[in-house]
């Protein structure tokens, strides 16, 4: 399976869906550090990792941001247009995307790419279109699950960044 890219969902999969509000109005998210590494690492080995959502806000920007992910796309309706977007600026085919989602805005997309993953957070037509289920719910791990198993696909393994072979 040739992947190049990774195109996440966000609200039930780079968080558990959670949306808190401050009392002045302000959206606030939580975001899941070992997720945020898994993205860092898989960028480092030669992957490019996309965002689209339903939704957009200030704390996501920042978040996509602190990660170096800028191919984005936000309050998207027609989540396969935008991914059409995101593999013209890549350079990859939909057969190279790797795509996870969690809710029926997600379904489409899922359809179109050649791996569809889900969250076990996720509705039950989104379960049923994945090719694969994480462990991890989203928002704890589950994006972490991912970039593992997509690095592992090409012989990558993360720990070799951290680890000398005698650590190991």
């Amino acid at each position: 399976m040739d992947i190049r890219l990774l195109v996440l969902d966000v609200d039930g999969v780079l968080t558990d869906g959670t949306i808190y509000y401050s009392a002045e109005g302000e959206e606030l998210k939580a975001f899941n550090v070992q997720d945020g590494l898994g993205i860092k690492l898989l960028m480092q080995s030669g992957f490019e990792v996309a965002v689209i959502s339903g939704r957009g806000s200030a704390p996501l920007e920042r978040r996509l941001d602190d990660l170096g992910i800028f191919h984005r796309r936000f309050k998207c309706k027609d989540k396969v247009a935008a991914l059409e977007d995101i593999c013209d600026e890549v350079g990859c085919m939909f057969d190279q995307v790797a795509f996870m989602g969690d809710d029926l805005i997600d379904l489409k997309v899922m359809r179109a790419v050649r791996f569809a993953v889900a969250p076990p957070n996720a509705v039950p037509d989104v379960l049923k279109a994945a090719h694969h289920v994480t462990e991890r719910p989203g928002g704890h791990g589950a994006v972490r699950e991912v970039c593992d198993y997509l690095a592992a696909l090409k012989g990558i393994r993360f720990a070799d960044y951290y680890v000398t072979p005698e650590e190991d």
